[in-house]
C-alpha cells in the first residue's frame, strides 16, 4: 500500500511537471506566429524567443545541484514552480520584445533547476519497479503539453490571443507547486542533504562539498565512464534537430508549403499527438522490452522521418504528405525512445550525493545544442533549404545510433545501487545479482 501511495504522489508530480515543461515551450511556436506582425520581428529576434529561455535553463542547471543539496529535492522544485507560475503570469502583460525575453529568461532559470530535479526525484521516490515507467510519464506529459499548447494556439488564431496563449502555463506550474507542497522530502535526499551539510562544514579537505568538488568527483576514474556517456548523449538528442522540429513546425510547414492555421497549427498538434501516443506506448512496453531495445529502435525511426524529409524538400518543394509523414515518424521514433529514456540512465548511474550533479552533466551539452537549434535553424533553413538542413539532422541521428549501439547498458529490472556497481566496475554487472526479469518470458542482456 505504501509503494503504491508513492507510485501514484511521484507520478502525479511527473504529469504535472512534464504538462508545464511542454506547454512552456511550445506555446511560442504558435505564439510567434501573431508576435511576428505585431512587434515586427526579425529572423534573428523570433529565434530570441526560443534561445533567451535556453540560457535561462543553462545558468539554473547550473545552480541546480547546490540547491538541491542544500534545500534538498522537494523544495528546489516547489520554489521553481512558484517561480515559473508568477512569471508566466506577468510575462505576456507587455508587448514589448525586451520584457518578453526578459521574463523567458528567468522562466527558462526556474526550467533549468526543474530538469535537473525532477528525473533525481522520480529516481529516489518511485518504487525499482515503475521506476523507469514512471520516468516516461514525465516525457508523455511533456509531449501532452506540446499538443495541447498547439491546440491552443488554433483554438484562439481568430482572435489573435497570442497573450493568452503563453500566459496559460502559469496555472499549470501552480498545479505543480500544489502538488509538491504536500509531498514529503525522499529518504536519499534528506541523507545526501545531509552528507553536503557535513562536507561543508570541512569534515574532510578532499569531500565533494567544497566548490567545484562534485564536477571533479564527475571525471575521477570511479565516475569517468557514466559521466562521458551522459554527456555525449545529452549533446546527440539535441542534434537530432528534436527541439527544432518542436519550436519551429509551424514554419517547418510553412516551408513544405502548407499555408493556414489549419495546417500551421492543427498538424504540428497532430505531430505531437503522435510522438504522445508513441511515449504512451513506450511507458506501457519499456518495462517489458528493457530501455535498450527501446533507445535503439526509437533512434532507427528518427532517421527514418529525416530521411523523408530529405526527400520531401526535394520533391515539389516538400509539399503533399511526404513532409507531413517525416515529421510524424521522427517524432513517433523520439518520444518511443531518446525522449522517454533521455534522463533515466543519469538519474540511475550515480549515488545520491552525485545524483544532480550527474543529471546537470547531462543537461549541460543538451542546452548547448538546443540554443544553436534555437537561434539559428531558421536562418540555416532559409539559407541551405530544407533538404540540406535535415540531410545534415539525419547524419547526426544516425551517428547517435551507433553510439547508442556501442555503449548503451541494459539496466531493466535493476537496483540502483546494481546500477551504481556496473559504471563504477569498469562497465561490468556484479554476478551475484542478477537482473529481476519483468515478465516469465522477457530475457535479460548483460550488456
Amino acid at each position: 500500500m505504501r509503494e503504491t501511495s508513492a507510485a501514484a504522489r511521484t507520478a502525479a508530480i511527473a504529469v504535472a511537471v512534464g504538462l508545464h515543461y511542454g506547454y512552456f515551450g511550445a506555446a511560442m511556436a504558435g505564439a510567434q506566429l501573431f508576435l511576428t506582425p505585431a512587434l515586427g520581428l526579425t529572423v534573428g529576434e523570433q529565434g530570441s524567443l526560443f534561445a533567451v529561455p535556453v540560457i535561462g535553463m543553462l545558468v539554473g542547471v547550473l545552480l541546480a545541484n547546490r540547491l538541491v543539496t542544500t534545500a534538498g529535492r522537494r523544495a528546489t522544485l516547489l520554489a521553481a514552480a512558484l517561480v515559473a507560475a508568477v512569471l508566466g503570469a506577468l510575462s505576456p502583460l507587455v508587448a514589448d520584445l525586451l520584457w518578453l525575453d526578459a521574463t523567458r529568461l528567468l522562466i527558462g532559470l526556474a526550467s533549468g533547476v526543474t530538469t535537473v530535479v525532477v528525473p533525481v526525484y522520480i529516481a529516489e521516490a518511485a518504487p525499482t519497479a515503475v521506476r523507469g515507467r514512471i520516468a516516461v510519464l514525465y516525457q508523455v506529459a511533456t509531449v501532452g503539453g506540446i499538443v495541447a499548447a498547439f491546440l491552443v494556439a488554433y483554438a484562439l488564431a481568430d482572435a489573435g490571443l497570442w497573450r493568452v496563449m503563453i500566459g496559460l502555463s502559469a496555472p499549470l506550474s501552480a498545479v505543480s507547486a500544489a502538488l509538491l507542497s504536500r509531498a514529503p522530502e525522499t529518504a536519499r535526499g534528506l541523507a545526501a542533504r545531509a552528507e553536503a551539510a557535513q562536507a561543508r562544514a570541512g569534515a574532510a579537505q578532499a569531500r565533494p562539498g567544497r566548490p567545484g568538488g562534485a564536477v571533479a568527483e564527475l571525471f575521477a576514474p570511479r565516475y569517468r565512464a557514466l559521466t562521458r556517456f551522459v554527456i555525449v548523449l545529452g549533446a546527440l538528442i539535441q542534434l537530432t534537430g528534436v527541439s527544432a522540429v518542436s519550436n519551429f513546425s509551424p514554419r517547418i510547414f510553412e516551408g513544405m508549403g502548407y499555408r493556414g492555421t489549419v495546417a500551421l497549427l492543427v498538424l504540428p498538434a497532430v505531430v505531437q499527438t503522435s510522438g504522445l501516443l508513441a511515449a504512451l506506448a513506450s511507458s506501457a512496453t519499456v518495462e517489458r522490452l528493457g530501455r535498450r531495445a527501446t533507445l535503439l529502435t526509437g533512434t532507427a525511426v528518427m532517421a527514418a522521418g529525416h530521411a523523408l524529409l530529405v526527400l520531401a524538400f526535394l520533391t515539389d518543394r516538400g509539399g503533399g504528405v511526404l513532409g507531413l509523414a517525416g515529421l510524424l515518424v521522427f517524432t513517433v521514433g523520439f518520444n518511443a525512445g531518446l525522449g522517454s529514456l533521455l534522463w533515466i540512465y543519469a538519474s540511475e548511474g550515480y549515488t545520491d550525493r552525485l545524483r544532480s550533479a550527474g543529471a546537470t552533466a547531462l543537461l549541460l551539452p543538451n542546452l548547448a545544442a538546443n540554443f544553436l537549434l534555437a537561434q539559428f535553424f531558421l536562418g540555416a533553413l532559409a539559407a541551405f533549404g530544407g533538404a540540406a538542413t535535415f540531410a545534415l539532422l539525419l547524419g547526426v541521428t544516425v551517428a547517435a545510433w551507433i553510439f547508442l549501439h556501442r555503449q548503451t547498458p541494459e539496466t531493466r529490472g535493476r537496483t540502483l545501487d546494481e546500477i551504481h556497481a556496473y559504471w563504477q566496475g569498469g562497465r561490468r554487472w556484479p554476478t551475484d545479482h542478477p537482473a529481476v526479469p519483468v515478465a516469465p518470458t522477457s530475457q535479460r542482456s548483460a550488456r
